[in-house]
């Protein structure tokens, strides 16, 4: 039988002195009925603005900016992977009430912190608000290169050769950034750069060039008056009167200058303002001057903010027509230029479209751009025939000095590319020449062409122009050819020239259809 381990009796536990207390008993109460309402009135108020979707639509306008469109269960090649993420971003856009929402979250940063609840804004002092795309420039972080300023003021010539060779008037008007003028209400945690803007870079290279462009920085920052409004990026009724009269003098048609005019207050809600407050933004003063509305629309535009917007006066004495080319900036000066010409086109279209049929009927032309887009002159040249150039001397050939893409666009043979760097020099223009099938050759200057730009479709036999090129950095070219009136032909032969009236050489050459 096996043994019995028993534990020494001085080991064993002696139940009879060891007691265990009993741990004590907690409060056990089932939820009550306030435990209950806060469940059920936080779940409520969280649905709201779900429930509410469909019965519930704000302007959202004010927000200058495209919502995300309703979610697709199924696209063109198949099933929407993506549905879950659209879905959210659809609900962020459209929930219920979310103007009001983002009204009052912005009001109590503001007030509170004195910060912005949209990234696209920046709160200033004494009630101040600018716009966040102008960063950039005030704190010098887009420097430009000098050589793509420089392509800047060779296109901008170039323009302006073409449009006066017309026997036009032409001027190019750069709006300066609200914070390039009155830098004062900007935040001390946004710190402005050091050394100079591009736009005070580029003025120096455009009078090198006799570019007939207005100084609107000085002009503007030397009057006693606040001409941009506290709460939008843009310069007022008042600035935009100055802007008008600055421009005035260098154009071909005589126009008033609505001196001495009747003179109102209107209310004007500023960009920012309806950007930070969709629903509460407070229109302020804004100038107006009541001669300027003696004009209508003459086609089918119905705002001064539409892409293209043509007028007629109704001014007694309003002769001429215009063209300008134009941004947002472009709105407030619309009414002058509508009022003091009988018939005027004003277009935000990029590229600008300068071909003989655009602008034939005018006697103006009017560029006007923001300072922070003014890189759009060196990357996106405007759609207008290059010039034309007499034959020049040649140096020796430097072959495989360019890149040539060959396409067509309306009536034009495009002809674009890069430069190698090694082969020219920055001051150096850039030639094309087009040699068409009656043998005659015609050399035309091209625009310079900076960061990147995608050619249209191969022009049909183009061996060497097969993909999509590519235009990187400050060496592009584009030239837009005529072929002498004969058009584009596929027995087209094209050379890439670069250099000066002195002398040029050659750096490719391209037959097509051969």
């Amino acid at each position: 039988m096996a043994e019995k381990r028993t534990a020494p009796k001085h080991m064993r536990r002696d139940n009879s002195s060891v007691k265990v207390a009993a741990p004590a008993k907690r409060d056990q109460a089932p939820a009550g009925p306030a435990a209950l309402v806060f469940v059920v009135a936080f779940f409520v108020v969280v649905l709201i603005p779900l429930v509410c979707m469909p019965f519930v639509r704000e302007d959202v306008s004010a927000e200058k900016r495209e919502l995300a469109p309703a979610p697709e269960l199924m696209k063109e090649d198949g099933p929407n992977l993506n549905i879950l993420s659209d879905t959210g971003d659809y609900f962020a856009d459209h929930f219920a009430f979310r103007g009001t929402l983002v009204d009052l979250d912005a009001t109590l940063k503001q007030r509170l912190l004195m910060t912005s609840s949209t990234s696209n804004v920046v709160v200033g002092s004494s009630g101040w608000l600018y716009y966040a795309g102008t960063l950039n420039d005030f704190q010098r972080r887009n420097h430009m290169t000098d050589h793509e300023l420089l392509n800047i003021a060779n296109n901008l010539a170039l323009i302006q050769e073409y449009v006066m060779a017309q026997g036009k008037g032409f001027a190019v008007a750069i709006a300066p950034n609200k914070n390039s003028l009155y830098p004062e209400h900007m935040p001390y945690y946004e710190i402005e750069g050091e050394g100079e803007r591009n736009l005070e870079r580029l003025m120096p290279l455009l009078a090198a060039k006799g570019v007939r462009a207005c100084d609107l920085q000085t002009t503007i920052a030397a009057q006693d008056d606040v001409l941009y409004y506290k709460r939008d990026s843009h310069w007022n009724g008042a600035g935009a009167l100055l802007v008008y009269r600055t421009i005035a003098p260098l154009l071909a048609t005589p126009v008033p200058l609505f001196e001495g005019a009747e003179q109102s207050i209107t209310g004007h809600v500023g960009d920012v303002d309806a950007m930070l407050h969709p629903q509460t933004a407070q229109p302020e003063d804004d100038p107006h001057w009541v001669a300027a509305d003696a004009w209508s629309f003459s086609n089918e535009a119905t705002s001064v903010e539409d892409d293209k917007v043509q007028t007629t006066s109704s001014m007694p004495g309003a002769t001429g027509s215009l063209v300008m080319y134009r941004d947002s900036f472009g709105n407030n000066l619309l009414p002058y230029f509508a009022a003091a010409y009988g018939q005027a086109t004003f277009s935000k279209l990029v590229p600008y479209d300068m071909s003989h049929s655009a602008i034939a009927a005018a006697n103006d032309v009017v560029v006007e751009r923001a300072e922070r887009h003014v890189d759009l002159f060196a990357t996106n040249p405007p759609y207008l025939p290059s010039p034309e150039r007499a034959a020049m001397p040649e140096g020796e050939p430097q072959q495989d000095g360019a890149s040539v893409h060959l396409s067509t666009n309306g009536p034009y043979l495009v002809v674009e590319g890069t430069i190698d760097e090694a082969c020219a020099a920055a001051e150096d223009r850039i030639f094309v020449e087009v040699t068409g099938v009656d043998g005659s050759a015609h050399v035309l200057e091209a625009f310079h062409v900076s960061e990147e730009s995608a050619g249209t479709q191969d022009f049909e036999g183009a061996e060497d122009a097969q993909e999509e090129p590519t235009i990187r950095g400050d060496w592009g070219y584009r030239a837009f050819a005529t072929m002498g009136g004969q058009g584009a032909s596929s027995s087209t032969r094209v050379r890439v020239l670069v250099g000066d009236a002195q002398g040029v050489h050659e750096l490719a050459r391209v037959a097509v259809g051969a």
